[in-house]
């Protein structure tokens, strides 16, 4: 069996689809099916082509039909098809995912975002991650509060710095932005806000090992996302046992959990950290929840569902 499994962005980017294409790829050589990485459809022979986006990924999915007819293909959803490109009405979107053989979705709340005559062919299969050997280490003084992930509207990247202005009282308090600006309006934001506010740093793209042990000197991470499928960035943090402040949307549901403590409403994260640092929040109780979790997206159970699902096609 060969295998595709297509970003619509260069595999160089430290993007999420791209990261995500690496880990399936790695995963699928690691249990015998000769599966390649690539940024969108590379005109090779393949048996079964994985697209990560359906709209984005669209352009592949169609070149991929054309050249190879009898292949199948798979549709990996991302969390901008889910809660903004398919309600919005992308009609290529939705040709996509007629022409699709199975769908994959990070979460069972998600199948019910989707045309209701393509749900009975998705599949959930929550994503892992590579092992991660550094473990939470934070400092004392200050107490700092990381944001990771790249610079974008829909992360609402500066919704903590901006909080955190209105409280000048909080000065113990430092936010470290970690992620790389995405366009040029993002990045002035950014270096007004570090050279502006004292107490902001930004550290830009880095390697994710780098990114990592940022995140594990943090005393808390903060996912404010307007919508996700499922944030990489916060699944490290429940694996090295950051504790997570995070909107409620489903997507962060999905990782931590319905009954998981640590959400805020809209236009409450205010009260969210007057909350932290009061000490009215139990933090050692949000990182056992979110370590209880875990099992869920062991790389174990992603491999095994992923080979279920080709053998299924084959």
């Amino acid at each position: 069996m060969k295998v595709c499994v297509a970003s619509p962005y260069p595999l160089s980017e430290l993007k999420g689809n791209s990261v995500s294409a690496d880990r399936i790829v790695k995963m699928l050589n690691e249990r015998g099916i000769g599966a390649r990485g690539s940024y969108g459809y590379d005109s090779e022979p393949a048996d079964i082509l994985i697209s990560l986006h359906a709209i984005k990924g669209a352009p592949a999915i169609f070149e991929f039909k054309k050249k190879q007819p009898k292949g199948k293909v798979i549709i990996l959803m991302t969390g901008t098809d889910i809660y903004q490109g398919l309600p919005e009405g992308s009609q290529i979107g939705e040709e996509a995912l007629e022409e699709a053989n199975r769908i994959v979705v990070p979460q069972e709340a998600a199948i019910l975002k989707l045309p209701e005559e393509v749900r009975g062919k998705t599949v959930v299969i929550r994503s892992s991650l590579d092992s991660i050997a550094i473990k939470a280490s934070p400092s004392r003084s200050p107490f700092v509060i990381s944001v990771v992930g790249h610079l974008r509207p829909v992360k609402r990247s500066f919704l903590t710095i901006e909080t955190l202005a209105k409280r000048p009282e909080w000065s113990d308090i430092e936010v470290w932005q970690i992620g790389q600006a995405l366009d040029e309006e993002m990045r002035k934001k950014a270096e007004v806000w570090a050279k502006d506010y004292q107490r902001y740093r930004w550290f830009g793209g880095l390697r994710r090992r780098e990114s990592l042990a940022l995140c594990a000197k943090s005393s808390l991470t903060i996912n404010s996302s307007i919508l996700e499928g499922g944030a990489n960035a916060v699944l490290e943090a429940m694996t090295m046992g950051v504790p997570v402040l995070a909107s409620r949307i489903e997507g962060n549901v999905g990782l931590l959990g319905d009954d998981y403590p640590g959400y805020f409403e809209e236009g409450q994260m205010d009260e969210a950290l007057q909350a932290i640092i009061n000490q009215r929040a139990d933090l050692q109780e949000w990182i056992r929840l979110s370590a209880n979790r875990l099992p869920l997206f062991s790389r174990e159970r992603e491999s095994n569902l992923w080979l279920e699902l080709l053998t299924e096609l084959k």
